[in-house]
């Protein structure tokens, strides 16, 4: 099965949280105390962009062709 590879930045902030971001996804950003919860947390917002996006018949990823979420790895 090939799959989709999405870049994901992580940026840890001031306050001591990670910050993840996929910026092939907009509004895709999430938070979390450590990296592997801020990447877990992208992944929950990625799922409710995708739902929200495929109810409208909007575009998931911008520039690309339309992904099963299923397809898709986030790649850091």
């Amino acid at each position: 099965m090939d799959f989709y590879r999405l870049p994901v930045e992580i940026k840890r902030l001031e306050e001591g949280l990670y910050l993840a971001s996929c910026l092939a996804i907009q509004g895709c950003h999430a938070e979390g105390r450590t990296i592997g919860e801020a990447l877990d947390n992208l992944q929950s917002v990625a799922k409710v962009i995708y739902e929200l996006c495929k109810e409208k018949g909007l575009p998931f990823i911008t520039g690309a062709p339309d992904v099963p979420l299923q397809k898709i790895r986030y790649a850091s």
